[in-house]
């Protein structure tokens, strides 16, 4: 042979150097990745609002096919007639009342403050140990600069609801293509379920691919009557609570009982996080209100976890309240809002898996 095959030296440290190049390119260009990571998302959001819309109306479409037995195109056609007239009742009616109340109470506010400097001021003028102690007069300047203060401390909040505003027509945007994809996800509802079960079937052996199934299956039941049967609870409460405070004369009940409607989705400490805010505005030029808000909510909310919730929800999904406490715990502290909203549902799945699985076990144990 007139050339001999020599090893090229080092050859096996051409991989590493290829590697490293690349990692160090991602590093570099991280912030480009990180966009279009965010771009990717965002289109895909469309999707997943059609997803969530689809997953909480498919409940309803299936009822209706069942009781009534009406064909798929006309059940699909009565529940988004029913959503979409919702939502352009929400548009009209509700939506402007609510901007006008959250304008308004936005202006007020320093009013409240400043009759809540003055009712402070008296009690500590009144006080003989505040004045004893000569705290009195350290409480009346910070009380005096706070209320002096008062308007440019609200001055962000209203330019921070008047820019999500802005926002709305992006998210119509969103709600209205989710409203189109979801109509095709429940039209072809039995086709995706098929089609991805023969996709599960096909990467994975028969055994695991049973498992694969069965384990969404309980996914899908635990979130479904959590999701929806929460929905619909919350509803309720929120309306219940609307037509409370219009019967008690409570200023703002319009945007008060939205929020502690939609807090209430949040097990045990929803309605006090939502009942918060209203209790402090409240209280500024109506003590004697306020109070009523508490045991209001309170007792609403006594009645909803003892009667109304456990029928709409379900026993199958009802965890211990120490678990719904470290679902909720866990949940907030690692995501937030959005953990203290899943932690309760996760916290219920793991608990169904376990006892899925530890009947499994004690029936083979049984059966050998």
């Amino acid at each position: 042979m007139l050339f001999k095959y020599k090893k090229i030296p080092y050859i096996e440290f051409v991989p590493i150097i290829i590697i490293t190049f690349l990692l160090y390119k991602i590093v570099v260009n991280l912030e480009n990745i990180y966009s279009m990571f965010l771009n990717f998302f965002s289109l895909l959001s469309y999707f997943i609002w059609g997803f969530i819309i689809a997953y909480l109306l498919n409940p309803l479409m299936v009822y209706i096919e069942k009781e009534i037995k009406l064909k798929r195109i006309y059940s699909i056609s009565i529940i988004y007639t029913l959503f979409i007239g919702i939502i352009l009742l929400i548009v009209i009616l509700v939506t402007p009342n609510v901007i006008k109340s959250a304008v308004d109470l936005f202006n007020n506010i320093p009013h409240f403050a400043n009759s809540a400097y003055n009712w402070s001021t008296n009690y500590l003028n009144q006080s003989e140990l505040m004045n004893k102690y000569n705290i009195s007069s350290y409480f009346e300047n910070y009380l005096k600069t706070f209320n002096k203060d008062i308007s440019t401390y609200f001055t962000p909040g209203l330019q921070i609801i008047i820019d999500n505003l802005m926002g709305i027509s992006s998210m119509f945007i969103k709600l209205m293509s989710g409203i189109v994809i979801s109509i095709y996800l429940l039209f072809d509802k039995e086709a995706i379920i098929h089609n991805l079960k023969k996709f599960i079937y096909c990467i994975i052996n028969e055994k695991a691919s049973i498992n694969v199934i069965h384990f969404l299956g309980i996914v899908n039941t635990t979130f479904k009557k959590y999701f929806v049967g929460k929905m619909i609870d919350s509803i309720i409460f929120g309306i219940i609570t609307f037509i409370g405070f219009i019967i008690l004369k409570i200023p703002y009940a319009l945007p008060f009982s939205l929020v502690i409607g939609v807090t209430n989705m949040i097990p045990y400490f929803g309605n006090i996080i939502g009942m918060i805010p209203a209790v402090i505005i409240t209280i500024f030029f109506n003590p004697i209100k306020s109070v009523e808000i508490v045991l209001f909510i309170t007792t609403l909310s006594n009645i909803d976890g003892w009667f109304i919730s456990p029928k709409i929800i379900g026993d199958k999904v009802g965890i211990s309240p120490l678990l719904i406490i470290l679902g909720i715990v866990l949940g907030g502290g690692l995501f937030g809002i959005v953990g203290m909203l899943l932690g309760v549902p996760v916290i219920a799945l793991i608990k169904n898996l376990l006892e899925d699985f530890m009947d499994k076990s004690i029936k083979n144990k049984q059966i050998d």
